[in-house]
């Protein structure tokens, strides 16, 4: 559970300070507030995000060091004065004033934009905060580590926060489109955005070769999995980025946001969505990078490092596991509960009959789903009613250490972090699938419950790409993992699909809507054959 707590609120912790140093020179470069007189009102909002992510990060470490405090308590009580004289608490101590000291500066800016010394205070505070943030990462916790590795990995966040703070300002202004949320002033964010990118490049390629080393690691380990994967949503960044950059310099003509009472071009509207999606895969990209902070790097692994022809075999598909053990035999022979005890044959096989069947019916739903769109099959848009099968399937199959086998107390269970995964993707699941057919059965069909499909994709992709299992062997767990990093690419890619579907004008969704029913069956292909290292 403190693992799981400690990611999550690492994660807060970044979206955070992205928000106070991208907010800051989203308002200082891209929105240019007057040196005399009141801000507008974009200025204003956007001070206001900045303050709001400071506060935000400080409330996340002061959370990280609750946890701590709690995780090493005995019967004295809380070591809290313990857990604040060690680094963690001496450097989270000091990012904590930081963040609050820029969240007093960005609140003072909204009066008065004209300030100088208010403006350099603020720069200063947001530029500590990932300075704070290397400190007590890898480039201190490791043996061969070095001041240099600190400059990198501070230069590194800062980069991705003046990138995903500056889109997620953008967001905010966007949400209004007249006046002041014109796409427009979307032209000077892009050289920032530029510059942020290439930061990003450099010192991410400096940072894993550093980190990862060797093409073997990069595929063998959870850390060179997941950094994999953060490349693979960079692209995806990088590919919305380019198709908004194009729009503006091509469809877009400079000049003042059009009258309310005008439409607004399907240009414009299109650029909007895309920031939308683009926006919510940085965040996404954040939460990647606060899991991939808490597994060590792929340099340090040694023997614990899968090998090629194990990683190939994990991979490698197989005819579905449609038969278990019986819960007896499955109790009889394993040590249900215990990660320190080595998985049986049988504990093995449960798992992939779980995963297998919850397969086959996500498999049957993506091509139902598929099929609906085409518009020939009317029947089909009843898809949804298969996830109440699967639903109580999963409630039944997962984790039999619990309620199936008594081997395990419900509350002690609830304290796992793999479980508490589990079940939160478990109810995430039940939600999607009573109100997408609440939707598709025609009752609501312009209902807010439609949105409900493609924030539980997202969410539970954002779950299955920061998943983890309490399994004391390193190999073991990453060959268990690695199979959920595809998955989660696959939940976001029809997750977003289906936004941009929901958000854009019919013609223009109908692109996105032909992307989410294949990319929910190939999800069902992937967990038919599904096999644990």
């Amino acid at each position: 559970m403190v693992s799981l707590l400690l990611v999550w609120l690492r994660a807060a912790g970044l979206v955070g300070q992205a928000l106070a140093l991208g907010g800051a020179l989203f308002a200082l470069i891209v929105l240019r507030p007057p040196r005399d007189g009141q801000p507008d009102g974009a200025v204003r909002r956007t001070l206001a995000l900045a303050a709001a992510g400071a506060l935000l990060a400080a409330a996340a470490h002061v959370g990280a060091l609750a946890v701590l405090a709690v995780a090493f308590a005995d019967d004295a009580g809380w070591p809290v004065g313990a857990v604040l004289s060690s680094v963690p608490g001496t450097v989270g101590t000091v990012r904590i004033a930081v963040a609050i000291v820029a969240a007093a500066a960005a609140l003072m800016l909204r009066r008065d934009p004209g300030s100088r010394w208010r403006w350099a205070l603020l720069l200063a505070m947001v530029a500590a905060l990932p300075v704070t943030s290397a400190l007590v990462s890898h480039a201190t916790g490791r043996v061969a580590g070095g001041t240099w590795l600190v400059i990198l990995g501070a230069t590194h966040q800062a980069g991705a926060s003046a990138w995903v703070g500056g889109l997620l300002c953008a967001l905010a202004l966007a949400i209004r489109p007249h006046p002041e949320g014109h796409i427009a002033w979307l032209r000077p964010f892009s050289a920032l955005a530029v510059g942020a990118v290439a930061v990003i490049a450099l010192t991410g390629a400096a940072l894993a070769v550093e980190y990862v080393a060797t093409p073997g690691a990069a595929i063998g380990t959870s850390y060179g999995a997941m950094v994999l994967t953060k490349i693979a949503l960079f692209a995806a960044l990088l590919a919305m980025g380019a198709l908004n950059y194009r729009a503006l310099r091509r469809r877009l003509a400079p000049g003042p946001a059009p009258a309310a009472s005008r439409e607004e071009p399907v240009g414009a509207l299109l650029v909007r969505r895309r920031v939308e999606v683009e926006a919510g895969l940085a965040v996404v990209t954040l939460f990647l990078a606060a899991a991939i902070a808490s597994a060590p790097p792929a340099a340090d692994v040694g023997a614990q490092q899968a090998t090629l022809e194990e990683v190939r075999r994990v991979f490698t598909p197989g005819w579905p596991r449609l038969q278990s053990p019986s819960l007896a035999e499955l109790q009889a022979s394993s040590g249900l509960g215990d990660p320190d005890v080595p998985r049986t044959a049988e504990e093995t096989a449960w798992s992939e009959f779980g995963h297998n069947v919850a397969g086959l019916f996500i498999l049957a739903m993506g091509v139902l789903a598929t099929l609906e769109q085409t518009g020939r099959v009317p029947w089909a848009r009843h898809w949804p009613l298969l996830i109440i099968a699967l639903t109580a399937f999963v409630a039944y199959s997962l984790d039999p250490e619990g309620w199936q086998t008594g081997v395990v107390g419900f509350w002690k269970h609830m304290l796992s972090p793999e479980v508490l995964q589990h079940r939160i993707l478990l109810a995430l699941t039940a939600a999607f699938g009573l109100a997408e057919w609440w939707v598709r059965s025609g009752r609501r069909p312009g209902s807010r419950w439609r949105y409900v499909f493609p924030v539980v994709c997202i969410a539970s992709g954002v779950m299955l790409l920061s998943h983890g299992h309490e399994v004391s062997n390193a190999k073991t767990a990453f060959l268990m993992e690695v199979t959920h990093l595809p998955l989660g690419l696959l939940l976001l890619v029809a997750g977003w699909a289906r936004w941009l579907e929901l958000r854009l004008p019919p013609a223009e969704g109908a692109r996105s809507a032909r992307l989410w029913g294949p990319a929910l069956a190939a999800f069902g292909l992937l967990l038919v054959f599904y096999r644990e290292g």
